[in-house]
């Protein structure tokens, strides 16, 4: 767990290249009811987004999200691999793939049949649709900023290990103007470090950082003052746990454009003068994260960095 301890101080504010893998052939089908409210023609089209999700899930694994990761499960196996991937999103459904071209296809098959609902029986029609599609891995380089957790205000203070009340720090580059947003995650929640919850509305989409300049975030120091000009409650950030040992995951988010936040809820009070961060529920942070991963590969870079805190 981190806290937040206040004190008053007045500061202001301060691409992803995608790497196509070699194409491979591969089926999908699915199944889609239809129901009197659609048109066939309607039902039709999401019974090929839903082929070709199923295409694409057989060549390349379905995204999985658990608590604070994002996994790729091999249907076939069901083995689990962690990822920090960019994705697609096909019919509001993350994928690890792109089509390339249609090889046959859509082909559809109307089937009807009967079920018992609450002891009657109904009928139903459902349309099927078979499709082969071209595809091709979509994975993302190495980031292309510089960022890691510090015990002190200095860069040789390097460290992921953290004992109980100790101050933590990041340090932050990038070639790159844009906008930095960081999360810690800890027991099924995400909390938003930075922006600050008191800093000004506008920079709730991600704290501006200049290109080629080196950043010690977490100061207070009037030497790593970045924002002169603007008046908000800087905090300072100390961990905490109650177990003899716990361990972390803190997200780096650098975005080109200020990016739309996810919802959070407010901040909570703890014993005087420590808050508790804005926070949401791990998984709806991932979902958030991997929305960005899939509409704005070229403009989002993600990281993440574990961090331990020992009694």
């Amino acid at each position: 767990m981190l806290k937040f301890i206040c004190c008053c101080l007045v500061i202001v504010f301060f691409p992803a290249v995608l790497i196509s893998q070699k194409p491979v052939k591969v089926k999908g089908s699915a199944q889609v009811e239809f129901p009197d409210n659609l048109t066939k023609e309607e039902v039709k089209r999401q019974a090929v987004e839903q082929a070709t999700i199923d295409a694409l899930e057989r060549a390349f694994g379905r995204i999985v999200i658990q608590g604070n990761t994002t996994y790729i499960s091999n249907i076939q196996t069901g083995k689990q691999t962690e990822t920090k991937s960019a994705f697609n999103t096909i019919a509001n459904t993350s994928v690890k793939g792109e089509v390339v071209r249609v090889i046959s296809g859509p082909a559809f098959t109307e089937l009807t049949g009967e079920r018992t609902i609450d002891g009657k029986k109904e009928s139903y029609t459902e349309m099927r649709c078979d499709i082969e599609i071209e595809a091709r891995e979509v994975t993302t380089p190495p980031v292309n900023f510089t960022a890691f957790t510090l015990n002190c205000e200095n860069e040789g203070c390097k460290t992921t290990d953290f004992k109980l009340n100790e101050k933590l720090y990041l340090y932050f580059s990038s070639p790159s103007t844009g906008f930095i947003s960081i999360f810690l995650d800890e027991d099924g929640k995400t909390q938003c470090l930075f922006p600050y919850h008191t800093m000004p509305s506008e920079y709730e989409g991600g704290v501006p950082v200049s290109a080629d300049k080196k950043y010690i975030i977490f100061s207070n120091n009037p030497k790593f003052d970045y924002f002169q000009g603007k008046n908000f409650l800087k905090l300072d950030c100390f961990m905490y746990t109650d177990a003899p040992r716990s361990i972390n995951r803190l997200f780096i988010v650098f975005s080109k454009q200020p990016l739309n936040k996810p919802s959070l809820n407010d901040v909570k009070e703890t014993e005087y003068p420590y808050v508790l961060p804005k926070s949401l529920e791990s998984e709806d942070f991932q979902r958030w994260l991997n929305k960005y991963r899939s509409y704005e590969k070229a403009n989002v870079e993600v990281d993440y960095i574990d961090i331990t805190i020992s009694k």
